[in-house]
């Protein structure tokens, strides 16, 4: 029986600690923003750009949703300037969202 309670404590710390952590795509988002994307392609900030908001639209849920698994590796080249944390954060979302995509198909 302490093994039951155990384990159940373990699962729910692990649970805990998942859902507390920015999910990939909330903190790529944030990094994308605060890097100066949003002036095109947050439709809350400028509209006067269509063609980019057609790209992606960080002010959507699901933002990256139009972008194909060949452009969205191409948000990295917008950030060749920005910090390394910065593009590790972008860099890691891409291979989550990639291996998502790949898993549902």
């Amino acid at each position: 029986m302490r093994w039951v309670v155990l384990i159940a404590m373990i699962g729910t710390a692990a649970l805990a600690a998942v859902r507390s952590a920015p999910a990939p795509r909330d903190s790529a988002r944030k990094v994308l923003q605060a890097r100066g994307c949003g002036s095109c392609h947050d439709s809350a900030v400028s509209t006067k750009n269509p063609a980019a908001l057609a790209v992606y639209d960080l002010r959507e849920r699901d933002w990256p949703a139009k972008m194909s698994d060949e452009r969205l590796p191409k948000l990295m080249s917008r950030l060749r300037g920005a910090p390394a944390a910065d593009r590790d954060v972008v860099k890691r979302f891409i291979t989550a969202e990639l291996g998502a995509r790949a898993q549902a198909r």
